[in-house]
């Protein structure tokens, strides 16, 4: 299978998000959200973002506190050796970034919530330095932010990522399957997927193993009847009540 960055529907809504914060009202309103449920892409989305536009990407983790954070990205911006305390941490970084500056992509953010202080240092470094910050997080992350008005009256705009269609799972198939497949495998890899980009992928590599078996034919959904083309979506876990 071909290895390319394909640009679905959510990708579209994503970058029609982020380019919404050149025309934002409030120069400090230079966030972005990008939400949804698990799978939907947003991950793989927001590294190819990150990597085309020079940004710094960075990945929530689940005990994660402000002086990690500021560590992680001083490190990101190339210096070798980051300060010892938060203070100077936090300077270290506008210095940096005061120079070059460059967007920040803050993924996994849902997890930053039960520690509101990490925001904090990333919405100060925003206020600065009026650069872009695309926070990207599950799907009831604008509503959890609720309770946190200074970070989300700074979010100026969002896009919710949203299960693929079937054009989604036909550009995928002509831009990264490597074997002829019929108009009749979309709605099979569309269903069985439920939309999951990863999903979509992995039922992709499956139909190209068939097609690769059978040389020179169009893969049909005849021939994938009792193929398993992707794993089951697992059960959703409960929404939360602020969502």
């Amino acid at each position: 299978m071909k290895t390319k960055f394909v640009q679905t529907s959510n990708v579209s809504r994503f970058l029609t998000a982020v380019a919404a914060l050149d025309d934002r009202a409030a120069p400090e309103a230079c966030m972005a959200l990008a939400q949804g449920e698990a799978g939907y892409g947003k991950t793989r989305t927001a590294k190819w973002w990150a990597m085309q536009s020079n940004a710094i990407y960075l990945r929530i983790q689940e005990s994660m506190t402000p002086g990690w954070l500021l560590r992680d990205l001083v490190t990101e911006l190339g210096e070798q050796v980051p300060a010892n305390r938060v203070e100077k941490l936090f300077n270290q970084v506008v210095s940096i970034m005061a120079r070059e500056p460059r967007p920040i992509v803050i993924d996994e953010v849902e997890r930053a919530i039960k520690n509101i202080s990490i925001l904090e240092n990333i919405r100060d470094i925003s206020d600065l330095l009026e650069i872009p910050v695309i926070l990207v997080g599950r799907e009831f992350t604008w509503g959890a932010l609720k309770r946190h008005s200074q970070i989300r009256t700074r979010i100026s705009s969002r896009v919710d990522f949203l299960p693929a269609t079937i054009e989604d799972v036909r550009v995928c198939v002509d831009e990264l399957c490597e074997v002829k497949v019929a108009e009749d495998v979309l709605p099979r890899i569309h269903q069985e997927s439920e939309g999951h980009a990863r999903l979509i992928i992995t039922a992709i590599k499956n139909v190209e193993r068939i097609g690769f078996r059978n040389k020179d034919t169009e893969v049909t959904a005849d021939m994938l009847k009792g193929i398993v083309l992707c794993q089951e979506v697992v059960a959703r876990p409960k929404r939360s009540r602020t969502a």
